[in-house]
């Protein structure tokens, strides 16, 4: 059983949203696909290796190929540190994850019909949305000043050419 934050989503969740906000944005396009859907995963796989069952099955793979396509929208955003801007991304990322793994893919893989997984996703979607505008108002701009100092200093291929906020 997943450890809930108050806010309604799982502490996994709200930590890789968090490191996906603060990181990608850092990335070039398909190495922040890469680390997003590499992260995503590893949400999945750390705990089957401490054998908690039921952690890994298809669901990693479609949340993961999810994620990266978050991690690539993340790379369009400048990073610069402001509340809003983490928020934006974080309920963009939300929307676009919760709508492709709820609606679009569990009538594909589950069978389940189109509409129930539709309205079912709706209470789903508004706590992950409340807990990621509160984790991307909160947490994010407080982390974001460190991190982009030691993200400006390196120099990897995987990294966009230019990190200084202006």
């Amino acid at each position: 059983m997943a450890l809930e934050l108050s806010l309604g989503i799982s502490w996994q969740f709200g930590a890789l949203a968090v490191i996906s906000m603060l990181l990608f944005p850092h990335f070039r396009g398909r190495y922040a696909f890469v680390a997003a859907a590499l992260a995503y995963s590893l949400v999945d796989i750390v705990p089957a290796l401490f054998g908690i069952p039921g952690t890994v099955g298809l669901w990693t793979l479609t949340g993961a190929l999810s994620w990266g396509l978050v991690g690539l929208l993340f790379t369009l955003q400048k990073p610069n540190g402001s509340p809003f801007t983490f928020a934006k991304l974080g309920i963009a990322g939300t929307l676009i994850f919760d709508a492709i793994t709820g609606p679009i893919l569990s009538p594909l893989v589950w069978g389940m019909p189109f509409w129930e997984a539709l309205v079912g996703q709706i209470p789903f979607t508004a706590k992950h949305l409340m807990g990621i505008a509160a984790v991307s108002l909160i947490l994010a701009p407080v982390l974001f000043p460190s991190v982009n100092r030691a993200l400006s200093r390196k120099k990897w291929f995987v990294l966009k050419p230019s990190l200084s906020v202006s």
